[in-house]
């Protein structure tokens, strides 16, 4: 199961442990995260 960190959706949560992974605080900010939350292409791999 994927890690999860913080509050809001399960989407938002697998972004802010993505980010915190790459050493940000800031999901924006961490191209894991973004792609995770569907702005880089991670959209469609995120659905199963």
């Amino acid at each position: 199961m994927a890690e999860k960190q913080g509050r809001g959706s399960a989407t938002a949560q697998k972004a802010n442990a993505k980010a915190a992974k790459d050493g940000k605080t800031n999901p924006r900010t961490s191209s894991a995260a973004q792609a995770e939350l569907g702005r880089k292409g991670g959209k469609a791999a995120a659905k199963k």
